[in-house]
């Protein structure tokens, strides 16, 4: 029934970083990459790994609806058998503009509860990408289960609680490091940011 996807995509900035935003219609699946660039062919190859990730899966990805920056992008998609579907001036395509609302509820507080002052691009890319990961970890009220989330549906299983929740974002950790028979330290201390999302529950 939901064999075919409308990709509905955006441009979200966070301090001035720009990140691609794609949800999708009845699958509420949301991804979100870190762009080193805003040209026509960074963000058809964007679009077109997200493609091949629904692809995965089963789903085809029928029609991209976005703004006028996309246009450039038009003749990538249609090579991979996707159209186009570009806004008029001063209109928004609501799905993507919800999710990126959402997305930086969720950073504003995350940062909150953070002990540090500023933030480097680094945590700030992850920061967003865990945000992305946990709104995908549960099944929206109109998404098209109740009990699978769009995460399930996209990867095939489930995270389970005891490996996946065992750290929050910004904690302060020991990891072990590469070491030999000397006196050298074992472990080094550094900042806990997301879970993979592997079976193992790798961080």
């Amino acid at each position: 029934l939901y064999r075919d996807v409308i990709l509905c995509t955006d441009i979200m900035y966070v301090n001035k970083l720009p990140f691609l935003v794609t949800t999708s219609r009845h699958l509420k699946f949301a991804t979100v990459e870190l762009l080193v660039n805003k040209q026509g062919t960074t963000l058809a190859k964007c679009l077109t790994n997200v493609m091949r990730l629904y692809g995965s899966r089963g789903f085809l990805v029928r029609m991209v609806h976005a703004d006028s920056e996309f246009e450039p992008t038009r003749g990538s998609l249609a090579g991979v058998g996707s159209g186009l579907n570009v806004c008029a001036a001063d209109e928004h395509v609501p799905e993507v503009e919800r999710c990126i609302r959402t997305i930086k509820e969720r950073a504003r507080c995350t940062y909150s509860s953070l002990p540090f002052t500023r933030l480097p691009a680094l945590m700030i890319k992850e920061l967003i990408t865990a945000c992305v990961f946990w709104l995908n970890m549960f099944p929206p009220t109109d998404g098209v289960s109740t009990t699978l989330s769009p995460r399930a549906l996209m990867a095939g299983f489930t995270l389970d609680y005891h490996r996946h929740c065992r750290l929050e974002f910004g904690t302060y950790v020991q990891t072990h490091e590469e070491h030999d028979n000397t006196m050298q330290s074992r472990t080094t201390g550094a900042i806990a940011l997301r879970p993979t999302g592997n079976r193992q529950g790798g961080y």
